[in-house]
């Protein structure tokens, strides 16, 4: 269903397919997925400032590692650049400190399904924005989300204890 949904919204006029920038996406995934897993297991024992340092010190490392093989440079000095990376920057490690925080007492579970909710805020604030996806996309988005909550539903019944 998840698949679906993602090729629904890479290509909504152009048919159906699978190329690289949705295997990427695939893949990232499990990333996704095992950082809540791990975040869920250790974020009780170590002390969430320090990990949060960590991921965000990793991903700039292996971001800046990617450049030069991706083709991409530095762009010319510029305050208006300077002053948005800091934004950016800061405003990730508010979101990723939060994220884990917050996870010390929501499982895995529950977790996804809130993250879950990201794609919805994104496409309403782009539609506020002016975007305007069109209606296969809104579909994949959709069936992405009914994806990550079907995932999570547990469907073995249990007999109510006597």
């Amino acid at each position: 269903m998840a698949v679906a949904g993602l090729m629904l919204i890479a290509a909504p006029g152009e048919g159906l397919g699978f190329g690289p920038g949705e295997m990427v996406t695939l893949v990232s995934t499990l990333a996704i997925a095992l950082e809540i897993i791990f975040i869920s297991l250790w974020a009780g024992k170590v002390d969430v400032a320090r990990v949060t340092l960590v991921q965000l010190a990793v991903t700039a490392l292996l971001a800046f590692a990617c450049m030069a093989p991706a083709g991409e440079r530095l762009p010319p000095f510029s305050w208006t650049v300077v002053l948005s990376a800091c934004g950016l920057g800061a405003m990730t490690a508010l979101i990723q400190f939060v994220m884990n925080w917050a996870q010390r007492t929501v499982s895995p579970t529950r977790a996804t399904l809130i993250y879950a909710g990201e794609p919805v805020w994104a496409g309403i604030i782009g539609r506020v924005a002016g975007e305007r996806l069109p209606p296969a996309a809104l579909l994949g988005g959709l069936l992405v989300v009914a994806a990550v909550i079907v995932s999570e539903i547990d469907f073995t019944r249990r007999k109510p204890a006597r």
